[in-house]
């Protein structure tokens, strides 16, 4: 059976706060999910120029689950993202555990954070 994750998209702003969900197969650890799904949506909210553009883009691919579809998971991993657009405060987390980005994460500073998880 494939391992599934969860991760929790939550994003702040002036004008918003919300979060959405996601929820996959194929990845069990926190780094796994970091490299493969998390990095990409921290590049996309950090290159986006208005944070709404970034929503509009996940709702049209549909890569968000509903929060019943979230809850009912059992997940092997569960991880989130949480984004302070208004202060470019950015950060990834499962469990106990926090990695936060200086400003707007790089694709180097998440690899970087990607073999700090793997040890």
């Amino acid at each position: 059976m494939a391992e599934t994750y969860t991760l929790c998209v939550q994003i702040e702003s002036h004008e918003y706060y919300g979060e959405f969900y996601l929820v996959g197969e194929g990845y069990g650890t926190p780094a796994e999910v970091l490299d493969n799904i998390a990095a990409d949506h921290l590049l996309r909210i950090s290159s986006a120029s208005r944070i709404e553009e970034y929503l509009l883009d996940v709702l049209k691919q549909g890569e968000n689950a509903s929060e019943g579809e979230y809850d009912s998971t059992d997940a092997d991993i569960e991880c989130w993202i949480h984004v302070d657009v208004s202060y470019q405060r950015y950060a990834f987390g499962v469990g106990d555990r926090v990695v936060e980005f200086t400003g707007e994460p790089t694709k180097s500073e998440i690899a970087s954070t990607v073999t700090q998880l793997q040890s």
